[in-house]
């Protein structure tokens, strides 16, 4: 089961979870966005009969007229001495005057497997209404690209979280639907996310005891080979003021089911 859980995606995949579970903490950015300042978030990961081999922290913090994100995801413990996983995302973004949407304008990304290194910088030409890209393996650029995006488009995986927040897709409640498109290296990948009730549903009872409170769950639908599962399904646990306290990444290859639990709020 350890030589399964050591897979090359495994961290990879869980920071994403996590990273689509905090796009559901509902808030209202643009016009206070100092309540955000200060923020962290921190999630424990687990899968199986682990509770605990790694964890997650979301930061949010102003910096001029501008947001940035930082989410720092690493290993620990004797698992995180085998397989040694440590991702650090950055995101700056500003503030459109006009539709009150959260535009990237630089995403940073570092992944380190062992003692291999991956780092990618993207920055956002709306003028030309272009994204340049550029990654580098151990310290040597590796590729480089733009991609031209369509009217509207430009959200990365952070970007998209906030202006999920602050409702700019539409009022998150029981029953609604969305479906989001983001930008990663020359893709366009998109999700949807279905909004409905907790209450009687039996596959949330055996979370009840370690995540009281669920109100909401939120069915979220990627492309399978982003989740490396059968069916690209994850579950997000929201309680009655928003706050996504869990989630559940569905029939990951494998691993079965994993999943994360929010340790720490502090504002």
């Amino acid at each position: 089961m350890i030589k399964t859980a050591i897979s090359r995606y495994y961290f990879t995949k869980i920071t994403l979870c996590l990273l689509l579970t905090f796009l559901l903490h509902t808030g209202n950015v643009c016009s206070e966005t100092n309540k955000f300042e200060g923020e962290v978030l921190k999630y424990n990961i687990g899968f199986w009969l682990f509770k605990k081999v790694g964890t997650a922290t979301f930061k949010c913090e102003k910096d001029g007229d501008n947001l940035v994100v930082t989410i720092d995801a690493h290993t620990e413990g004797f698992l995180g001495k085998i397989i040694h996983r440590h991702n650090n995302y950055r995101t700056t973004m500003v503030i459109d005057d006009i539709t009150d949407r959260l535009k990237p304008i630089n995403s940073y990304e570092k992944k380190i497997k062992r003692k291999k290194e991956r780092v990618m910088v993207t920055d956002y030409d709306y003028e030309n209404n272009i994204c340049n890209y550029k990654t580098w393996r151990r310290g040597v650029v590796h590729k480089e690209g733009s991609l031209e995006q369509e009217s509207g488009v430009c959200d990365d995986m952070i970007s998209v979280t906030y202006n999920f927040r602050n409702e700019i897709y539409g009022e998150v409640k029981e029953g609604s639907s969305f479906n989001i498109s983001t930008v990663y290296k020359d893709k366009s990948p998109n999700f949807s996310a279905n909004v409905r009730s907790a209450e009687d549903s039996d596959e949330l009872s055996k979370w009840q005891d370690i995540i009281p409170d669920i109100k909401y769950v939120v069915d979220v639908a990627l492309d399978p080979e982003l989740l490396d599962s059968k069916e690209g399904k994850l579950v997000v646990l929201l309680t009655d003021d928003l706050i996504p306290v869990g989630y559940v990444a569905k029939d990951v290859i494998g691993f079965g089911d994993l999943y994360g639990f929010l340790e720490e709020d502090v504002n």
